[in-house]
């Protein structure tokens, strides 16, 4: 077997293993962002309530509130947060991370598959 061959075969592995995986995320990714829309950027009061951190903000006309969960606990102060536009209520101080994670790394697979999908091709020619 010579490099040539080696390669091929290395290449067609990734192109499996990466349109495999890469795909699926790409629709899950694209299923997520039509589930949740988009988010818009707002200010968020945090005041402290009864001994409960609680964010406060103004969106679609109207005043929102909720308790922070311990994993967003911050100072009382103003902070830019998330709102998202389906949903006034639902609001993040921190930038939601999920969609973008799952659109990375699908990108990510996907090229190293269209890659490994090139390289498969190196025998035919070579």
């Amino acid at each position: 077997m010579q490099i040539i061959d080696t390669l091929g075969a290395v290449g067609e592995a990734m192109s499996w293993i990466g349109l495999g995986v890469g795909i699926p995320l790409l629709v899950i990714a694209g299923m997520v962002a039509l589930a949740e829309g988009h988010w818009e950027r707002v200010d968020i009061a945090v005041v402290e309530r009864h001994g409960v951190a609680v964010a406060r903000w103004f969106a679609r006309g109207d005043f929102h509130e909720r308790p922070l969960r311990d994993s967003e606990l911050t100072a009382e102060d103003w902070h830019s947060g998330y709102v998202s536009t389906r949903n006034p209520e639902n609001a993040r101080i921190h930038p939601p991370m999920g969609r973008r994670l799952l659109l990375t790394l699908g990108i990510i697979f996907t090229a190293a598959g269209v890659i490994g999908f090139v390289v498969s091709f190196l025998p035919a020619f070579v």
